[in-house]
């Protein structure tokens, strides 16, 4: 009994060691993600109550969305294992008072240079490595 009671204990510790939420760095491995994604955070503030939705396109090499008033489009290249986006094109209209991300968006998304995946998080760095995009998955993107 002893035994069969250490076997089980020795399985479980082995098979929840293997539940760790697997982690790139390697902008490669954007080329496999599309979906959609909502914003969390952007250039270190938590604005996931603003319900911003991200849509991210690996094959096409593209991140558009909508963060306020105008819809955004910024498209990317990986060269030399470093993400480079072009500066984001959108729409122009005025709307007071719900232009303070995308002002913030348009600034921090030539910026990034890094990337970190993991099953849920799709987080875009700096060049100092500096979180400028953090989006998760949602729910309906899975």
């Amino acid at each position: 009994m002893k035994k069969i009671l250490f076997i089980f204990s020795a399985f479980l510790m082995i098979s929840c060691g293997n539940s760790e939420e697997k982690i790139s760095e390697d902008p490669a491995d954007l080329n496999s993600l599309s979906g959609d994604y909502n914003l969390v955070e952007m250039d270190g503030e938590d604005i996931s109550a603003e319900g911003f939705i991200l849509n991210f396109n690996g094959t096409e090499k593209r991140l558009s969305g909508k963060t306020g008033c105008n819809n955004f489009v910024a498209t990317y290249k990986i060269q030399d294992s470093i993400v480079k986006f072009n500066p984001p094109l959108g729409t122009k209209m005025y709307c007071e008072g719900q232009m303070e991300y995308e002002e913030i968006m348009n600034e921090v998304i030539p910026e990034i240079r890094n990337v970190r995946i993991s099953d849920k998080d799709l987080i875009f760095l700096s060049k100092e490595n500096q979180e400028l995009l953090n989006l998760q998955k949602t729910e309906d993107s899975e």
